[in-house]
């Protein structure tokens, strides 16, 4: 019996993450524009919501790097973006996804592009 529970309170604090659309094994793409971090993750926003998608603040890496959560419209995480100061004048940002889906692909390569011509 305390064995059950044991397992129990392990599989409670364990957790489970959902990786939505993300995969497993997602593929990294890393973008580096020339601005501020605050003025590329404010263009990915817009970007985002010219694609009918959200960006949705994650809890930041301890190096300082910003995440967020790229979602569809029901809720679905289809990417996971790191931006981060690359160096005095550049900043990098990384896509993590399945390269596997096309839709998917395709919104991140017209995000890029759009903050890439805008900042």
């Amino acid at each position: 019996m305390k064995k059950i529970i044991l397992l129990l309170m392990l599989s409670i604090t364990a957790g489970c993450v959902d990786t939505g659309r993300v995969g497993l094994h997602p593929h990294l793409q890393t973008a580096y524009f020339n601005a501020h971090p605050y003025q590329v993750q404010s263009c990915l926003f817009s970007a985002a919501i010219n694609q009918r998608l959200s960006l949705e603040r994650d809890d930041p890496l301890p190096g300082g790097a910003q995440r967020y959560n790229l979602e569809q419209g029901d809720g679905t995480v289809i990417a996971w973006i790191e931006t981060d100061k690359f160096n005095h004048s550049e900043t990098s940002v990384n896509f993590f996804y399945d390269a596997q889906a096309a839709d998917i692909r395709a919104a991140v390569a017209t995000m890029i592009a759009e903050c890439k011509s805008a900042v």
